[in-house]
């Protein structure tokens, strides 16, 4: 009776691809080092964001190259010709935005509520899904969203002031509109494409992007020391390759309420990882609104059934 029972549960239960599973928390492990390490730049934020991405492309490269292989190969033209190219260099432009605003917040507020307020973008993509790709959405999802609207004012102090937020956060909110553009177009060019096409594509178009915002800032441009070098180098190989890489092959073999609920322990790791490098304790507001921004994003996986 109860191995009948067994196999009638597992049965009900959707299979979920134990690869992406892997890949997408293995990212989200890589990921939530960013704020961290870029507290400790010595370059202008566009700029950290630069060398960021340009330090990932040559794995990102050789990732491509191997995959294309192990696919049967294709010439550079052919993958040019690919379907799901415009989409790959769209998502590449809002991730250059997503960079350019994040890091900018990063010095104007806490790791805290930049990384709680940019984790608003699992919730806006699957808004934008349905506005843009016609995916199902149900109400549970625009009330996840007043959710997290209100989660986000709590985070940020807000309310104290009249819902005046400030700079730091307002600009952590822009980054994570810019990521939920990102995350639907790396959807769009993962129909048609491998994931470290899609991941060689969008950087390569979020590297020159990110040329012209650090150029426009103004600032220091290149690192003054090893330590700064370093810092670069590392935010290059484990946030970006690492994180936003194997998040491409996760993207591309789970359901978006999943990708999202995975995606919402980000902020919490980030802000864990902040309170022993920084001594950032959270406040009651950022708990609690927290708390709210993680929540929201948790029930946009019912509008996945």
């Amino acid at each position: 009776m109860s191995d009948i029972t067994s196999s009638s549960r597992s049965a009900a239960l959707p299979a979920v691809d134990s690869v992406g599973l892997g890949a997408m928390i293995a990212a989200v492990l890589a990921i939530s080092w960013s704020p961290i390490l870029a507290r400790f730049s010595d370059v202008a934020p566009a700029a950290t964001a630069f060398w960021r991405l340009f330090f990932s492309l040559p794995v990102l490269l050789l990732w491509a190259r191997a995959e294309t292989t192990r696919a049967g190969g294709a010439s550079p033209i052919a993958l040019l010709r690919r379907p799901g190219l415009v989409a790959a260099i769209l998502a590449g432009v809002a991730f250059s935005a997503d960079l350019a605003f994040y890091h900018a917040a990063l010095p104007l507020t806490s790791v805290a509520n930049a990384s709680f307020i940019s984790n608003l973008a699992p919730v806006a993509s699957v808004v934008a899904g349905f506005i843009l790709l016609g995916d199902r959405l149900r109400l549970v999802v625009m009330m996840a969203l007043a959710v997290a609207l209100i989660g986000v004012a709590i985070t940020s102090g807000a309310h104290h002031g009249g819902f005046a937020m400030g700079r730091g956060d307002l600009l952590a909110t822009a980054a994570a509109l810019s990521y939920a553009f990102y995350l639907v177009a790396l959807r769009v060019a993962r129909g048609s494409r491998l994931a470290a096409d899609v991941t060689l594509v969008s950087t390569v178009a979020a590297t020159l992007c990110l040329v012209v915002i650090a150029l426009a800032e103004g600032g220091t441009l290149v690192p003054r020391s090893v330590a700064g070098w370093a810092v670069v180098v590392s935010l290059g190989l484990i946030c970006q390759v690492l994180g936003q890489g194997l998040s491409a092959v996760g993207i591309g073999r789970l359901p978006a309420g999943i990708v999202a609920t995975i995606l919402l322990s980000h902020p919490v790791l980030s802000a864990v990882i902040a309170y022993f490098v920084f001594g950032e304790a959270l406040s009651m507001d950022q708990f609690v609104g927290g708390v709210l921004i993680l929540g929201a994003v948790m029930m946009t996986r019912i509008n996945m059934k």
